[in-house]
């Protein structure tokens, strides 16, 4: 992991009907990052597209859609070049499988989805005839993303609660990562007055429970090592669960959220979450060990007033 990725891409999904340009782009992708990313030519839109198009149920395609959709660390990029040009290509061409009449419906279908995603964060469209000449655009929006600091991971996660229809994103996650510098704190957050007493209380368990494992104040009396599986932290309040745990010589930091504010409070949480994931390292005596943090978010919103 190169230690200025702090918000990585899982992997990088090209979508769109035949004929629009996949391949080309999935080539030029590579060809000017030195293949830099997982690059996936078609995956779960297009299952649900052609499901649709052969009249099968739709079911299963709409919930692995969303699975990868609600991954915050993928990007999908959705290739839809003006009907004339995929026409132009297929006379040009021709295809193995499809004709103008069905090429036409999965372009609609295409067109349909692209109305119920393009808002998402995580979704890129481009419709220009000449998709290759976007490519440079895109690699620096996606390296631009991979940098974030968790105040803009915040503002990413608010982006899509604000795409979903109801103004609530449900099960959606994402992993960020840190040198063990933790140079991103702001200790000003715990001053944060509407929950400053909540984080002071988290901290305070949270610390606490690593102390007590580490010195054998547990049921077992027994000392835990730094490896152990039992720094938890478990609450039926809005961040609900911690666990700190070391693996493969990465700090590993897994947050649950029953529910989240996006709007008036992530901000704030996700920085606090950092801060405590620092405060954890310190407390456990790490060094030069990267850190990974996943966030799994139960329901994301937004609150009108």
């Amino acid at each position: 992991m190169e230690r200025t990725h702090r918000f990585p891409v899982n992997k990088v999904i090209l979508e769109g009907p035949d004929l629009s340009g996949k391949t080309s782009f999935y080539n030029e992708l590579h060809r000017l990052t030195g293949y830099k990313w997982n690059i996936q030519d078609r995956s779960t839109l297009s299952m649900l597209v052609y499901a649709k198009l052969y009249k099968r149920d739709t079911f299963i395609e709409v919930e692995r859609l969303n699975k990868e959709l609600n991954d915050l660390n993928n990007k999908i990029v959705i290739l839809l070049p003006p009907w004339e040009e995929i026409t132009r290509r297929y006379v040009e061409r021709g295809d193995e499988l499809q004709n103008l009449i069905s090429l036409n419906r999965i372009y609609e279908l295409f067109e349909e989805a692209i109305e119920d995603l393009k808002l998402f964060p995580n979704v890129y469209v481009i419709r220009h005839k000449d998709t290759l000449s976007f490519a440079d655009q895109l690699i620096k929006e996606i390296v631009g993303s991979e940098i974030s600091a968790p105040i803009d991971v915040a503002t990413y996660v608010n982006q899509f609660a604000a795409a979903c229809s109801n103004l609530e994103a449900s099960h959606i996650n994402l992993t960020m990562y840190d040198d063990g510098n933790f140079k991103f704190i702001n200790k000003s957050v715990l001053n944060y007055k509407p929950e400053q007493e909540y984080y002071a209380e988290i901290t305070s368990k949270v610390l606490g429970k690593i102390e007590k494992e580490l010195t054998g104040k547990n049921k077992y009396n027994r000392k835990e090592g730094i490896n152990s599986r039992r720094f938890v932290y478990g609450s039926e309040t809005c961040i609900s669960f911690a666990q700190f745990t070391i693996r493969n010589n990465i700090f590993d930091c897994h947050f649950v959220f029953r529910s989240s504010n996006t709007k008036d409070t992530l901000e704030n949480d996700i920085q606090f979450l950092y801060y405590l994931c620092s405060k954890a390292y310190s407390q456990l005596g790490l060094c030069d060990m990267n850190c990974r943090i996943r966030i799994n978010f139960n329901s994301a919103h937004i609150i009108i007033n």
